[in-house]
């Protein structure tokens, strides 16, 4: 292929050339596939994923689609639940149909009997000689029971981890949790990278969808991205009037994340190691994602945001813009991030993309998960969550809002983004604390930072 003239790269930038800027075709399936024997579908094989609230679970085996296979769930009679491939392995009927039993579940065409393990515990259609139980067994997946959500680990039965439980939802304070999950048409990918842009944040959410989040978001920030033990915070420090705010989003790898809540007024000081939203993006398949996690119920959000339990479900929560449920014209007036993220496509095409600064940690998350898909490739065992001894695995979300002192000057970008960085990563420092011995350890270094910042001003 000949290299293109200098005058015809130069049409390129005139307007109205269209015919010469079409994005080029998409090509990352490496790290959006989720299928079996693809590479992200096995790094993603090596961790618990939820996938249905257990409310949705009630006498009848329900169907689902996870990592791109077709299952059914049950809890049979003796209570014991079931994540079973979708057809029996007899002659392919659903196991939707199936019949729940004391002790597993029954095929409804011609009764073979699974447990909740997947092995064949009866086929009472062959002779009594016949061994034909004890040769196969139906494909089935560990399930475990949290809080009201219902996960799955998907991966090889040697490499299973233990299941993580996380101090911000195991916090012992007043803090209630509430599941909820949400249906998008698009890849997982998407999802996180959306979490992974803070500085959306400001746009989408303050400055020119509408006012979604407080007046304090209309206020750009120094953005940061440092990383932690699990991830990274996807964080923003801003100058708002006499106070200093920081508000950092913990991306957790693969696909979990959690977040403060938008409604912060900045009037107040306040250290909160207490999000809004604890949330994984389950990928059903590559084009199809479930938004879904807890919603945190506690004096501290309660102080910034009116929420209850009804407030949350399946498809329901209470934040415009995060269904199609509105009407498509109020959608355009005022998007929300479904129609952000959603209308990049089923799967977004990279390669036609032109990344800035502020897009750096989506360019990180893309980074680490194509580095672990790598890692599990090569069969090594990816970073899970790490748990404390016999504690829940400590975590990073957080808000601060501290008056700034007369004798700091923060409205230099560089002292902001240093004394942003500077408290977040005391949140890390302490992580050997619970959620909330963290925050009164935190509040006093970041009192110490600022009272650094000034002495350094005074030299």
């Amino acid at each position: 292929m000949t290299k293109p003239s200098t005058a015809a790269t130069q049409r390129e930038l005139r307007p109205y050339s269209g015919y010469h800027n079409r994005p080029a075709p998409s090509d990352d399936s490496f790290i959006t596939q989720v299928g079996p024997g693809t590479p992200g579908g096995e790094y993603l094989r090596r961790y618990w994923h939820p996938f249905l609230l257990a409310s949705e679970l009630k006498d009848l085996p329900v169907p689902v689609r996870l990592l791109g296979e077709d299952l059914v769930v049950f809890r049979d009679g003796s209570g014991q639940l079931g994540l079973l491939h979708r057809h029996c392995i007899h002659r392919g009927t659903s196991l939707e149909y199936g019949i729940v039993a004391e002790r597993g579940i029954r095929c409804c065409y011609h009764g073979w009997h699974f447990n909740v393990d997947g092995t064949v515990l009866d086929t009472p259609a062959e002779p009594q000689t016949s061994r034909i139980k004890d040769n196969f067994v139906q494909g089935a997946y560990r399930i475990h029971e949290w809080k009201g959500l219902l996960f799955a680990y998907m991966g090889p039965v040697d490499a299973e981890p233990e299941f993580p439980t996380y101090d911000c939802v195991d916090n012992p304070s007043d803090n209630e949790v509430v599941p909820f999950r949400m249906n998008l048409p698009c890849n997982w990918v998407q999802i996180v990278e959306n979490g992974s842009d803070p500085i959306h944040n400001a746009y989408l959410h303050a400055i020119v969808a509408g006012q979604q989040f407080s007046a304090a978001f209309k206020v750009l920030p120094q953005l940061d991205f440092p990383e932690t033990p699990l991830g990274f915070l996807s964080m923003a420090t801003r100058k708002v009037g006499d106070y200093v705010f920081v508000r950092a989003s913990d991306i957790i790898l693969p696909n979990m994340g959690q977040f403060p809540n938008g409604a912060n007024r900045v009037d107040a000081e306040s250290v909160g190691l207490r999000p809004f939203l604890t949330r994984w993006a389950v990928a059903v398949d590559d084009h199809n994602s479930f938004y879904m996690g807890f919603a945190h119920l506690n004096s501290y959000n309660a102080g910034v945001r009116k929420i209850s339990r009804e407030d949350f479900g399946v498809d329901q929560i209470p934040f415009i813009g995060q269904t199609q449920d509105r009407p498509h014209a109020e959608r355009q007036r005022e998007p929300g991030d479904f129609d952000a993220v959603v209308t990049q496509g089923a799967v977004a095409n990279r390669k036609a993309e032109h990344l800035g600064t502020t897009d750096r940690g989506v360019v990180l998350f893309r980074r680490l998960l194509a580095n672990a898909i790598r890692t599990t490739a090569e069969g090594k065992v990816p970073v899970q969550p790490r748990l404390n001894g016999d504690k829940p695995v400590s975590t990073y979300a957080h808000e601060v809002v501290m008056r700034v002192p007369d004798d700091v000057n923060l409205d230099d970008p560089q002292r902001l983004a240093q004394f942003g960085r500077e408290a977040a990563l005391s949140f890390v420092e302490f992580d050997h604390l619970p959620p909330l011995e963290r925050e009164r350890a935190v509040d006093k270094k970041v009192r110490e930072i600022l009272q650094s910042m000034a002495h350094a001003s005074a030299k």
